[in-house]
């Protein structure tokens, strides 16, 4: 299986519906407590590339639903909230695209002929992969004057591949030398996995208190701040000065070096939540593949997710 023209049509005006969505505007109206989405080129452009009306999109991304104990209520946004909605659709849409594309590619590269892995034994289900997709491209360690939200989740992946490379490279290598009784000499090397888990680990680690702040309605940046110190301060990987914390700053000591990272709007930019409303407008499309991709699956998960943190 492969791409064929029509295929690459659809995956394409995908691609430019997500360009124009980046143009739109949103005028604030009440003073500034609301605001309406300007019916201009790139919104027109939008809403007939998705396959919805121009009403659809401009309520899917200037209101919310609250779903509360007493019932649905329906919240106006400001320009502020609607841009991030904007930022929320984009990504959803283009991630889902992207995802699909990796999908064909992998499902084109299968080895239907290939030999299984006991070669005097019949075959049985899914034929076998000679090659496949998986990490297509690799983040450079980043560290800036300022670093934020952003420059952890690119450093965590650095981490998370430079551990996989100690891994594949050292750890198991190494042992299977041991095995087979080969004389060799241990090589050392650092092992970040100290790393790993001041970030990931589960109640503890810095995402997980991140998501923590993001499910209950008072979570802020600066009780994140707050947990942060609490949590990992006794972490040997994990500084946070007197000079830090009034400024809610902490640092991280990664593999390639320390680095200090704000706190500045965490809390909203790992929501990233897509309002109820835009789920109901990808639900609507009449562009069939915007079906193909799940993306209205994907999203209505994410949904379900969020409910908590209204």
């Amino acid at each position: 299986m492969g791409f064929n023209s029509e295929m690459i049509k659809d995956i394409m005006r995908l691609v430019v519906a997500v360009l124009y969505a980046g143009n739109m505007t949103f005028t604030e109206t009440n003073r500034g407590e609301t605001c309406i989405l300007d019916e201009n080129e790139a919104s027109l452009a939008v809403a007939s590339l998705l396959g919805v009306s121009y009403e659809k999109l401009a309520a899917s991304l200037t209101s919310r639903v609250l779903f509360l104990k007493e019932g649905n209520i329906t919240k106006e946004l400001n320009a502020k909230q609607a841009y991030k909605a904007t930022e929320a659709l984009i990504k959803s849409i283009y991630g889902a695209n992207f995802d699909y594309i990796v999908k064909i590619i992998n499902l084109s590269i299968v080895n239907d002929d290939g030999p299984s892995k006991d070669a005097r034994a019949p075959r049985r289900g899914k034929p076998e992969a000679s090659a496949y997709i998986g990490v297509l491209d690799i983040f450079g360690f980043e560290t800036f004057e300022v670093n934020t939200f952003e420059q952890l989740c690119i450093n965590y992946t650095n981490e998370t591949l430079q551990q996989h490379f100690n891994k594949h490279v050292f750890k198991m290598e190494q042992q299977e030398y041991e095995r087979e009784g080969i004389l060799w000499k241990f090589i050392s090397f650092p092992d970040n996995q100290d790393v790993l888990d001041l970030i990931d680990m589960k109640r503890v680690g810095i995402l997980a208190v991140l998501d923590e702040q993001c499910v209950v309605e008072w979570g802020s940046d600066d009780k994140f701040a707050q947990q942060l110190y609490t949590r990992c301060g006794p972490h040997d990987r994990f500084e946070a000065s007197p000079q830090q914390k009034p400024y809610r700053k902490f640092s991280v000591e990664h593999y390639a070096g320390l680095v200090e990272y704000s706190t500045e709007e965490w809390v909203e930019k790992n929501k990233d939540q897509l309002p109820a409303a835009s789920v109901e407008l990808l639900m609507s499309s009449t562009f069939g593949h915007v079906g193909k991709l799940q993306v209205c699956v994907l999203l209505m998960i994410i949904h379900e997710m969020c409910v908590l943190v209204f």
